[in-house]
């Protein structure tokens, strides 16, 4: 299935919340069948980084749309690559 990276501004949350959010997200990935690979978010909290295994980009913004969660961006990933690839 094809990876997408989902960019968002994110609104100020506690540890509470962003343990909501993430049972939240996960929850709506089951009922999509999409997964839910990783995210990092910015240390000043306003921004996260989220990557997906999903059917396409429209998939990612309307699991994003059923958790409540923003997109800014949904950007199509290609290849992966790594510092071990190049030793």
């Amino acid at each position: 299935m094809p990876r997408f990276m989902v960019t968002r501004t994110l609104p100020p949350l506690n540890s509470e919340q962003l343990n909501e959010v993430g049972k939240n997200v996960i929850a709506t990935c089951d009922r999509m069948g999409m997964q839910w690979i990783r995210s990092h978010v910015t240390a000043d909290g306003k921004h996260s980084f989220c990557e997906f295994e999903a059917p396409s980009v429209e998939a990612c913004r309307e699991h994003a749309a059923l958790a409540g969660l923003p997109v800014d961006e949904v950007i199509a990933l290609g290849m992966e690559i790594g510092p071990s690839q190049f030793k």
